[in-house]
């Protein structure tokens, strides 16, 4: 059980990749980066995110969620379908992103941004990229890269 107790932007932490480990950059685009004190280091918060993140989400578990997004995606633009199967080598995953906030909510009052995901770049759209996002340590869904930012 990895258990972190400091980080600062873009450290790199490891991960569960498909069963290998591989290391990514953990980077915050929430609040804290918008304080005119921040040091660039993770907040308590964001510490106590991606300890629960790293702790207890693996990629592979949402090898379903992710084919049906890329299919989806490309179904727009090509006749290109993948697998379960093709998933691991559909993605590469670079970043965890942390994006904790309490000011980005949609007209019903709802948070409709992940608190962390996987950041990275999908064959399916190479110009978007891909976020593998949760809140509430819960899994919220597939989008690209800008979903977070």
């Amino acid at each position: 059980m990895q258990q972190i107790t400091e980080l600062n932007d873009h450290d790199y932490v490891t991960i569960d990749y498909f069963g290998k480990p591989k290391q990514v950059y953990v980077f915050s685009t929430g609040d804290n980066t918008y304080s005119d004190e921040w040091d660039g280091s993770l907040s308590e918060e964001e510490i106590a995110c991606l300890n629960w993140f790293l702790n207890n989400i693996k990629i592979s578990d949402y090898k379903r969620e992710i084919s049906e997004y890329c299919n989806e995606v490309y179904s727009m633009w090509s006749d290109t379908q993948i697998t379960m199967d093709d998933v691991e080598d559909e993605l590469d995953i670079k970043a965890i992103a942390i994006n904790i906030t309490d000011t980005w909510k949609s007209i019903d009052g709802e948070l409709i941004y992940p608190e962390i995901s996987f950041y990275g770049w999908c064959k399916c759209d190479d110009e978007h990229g891909i976020c593998i996002g949760f809140r509430d340590k819960k899994f919220l869904g597939i989008d690209g890269q800008d979903w977070t930012l």
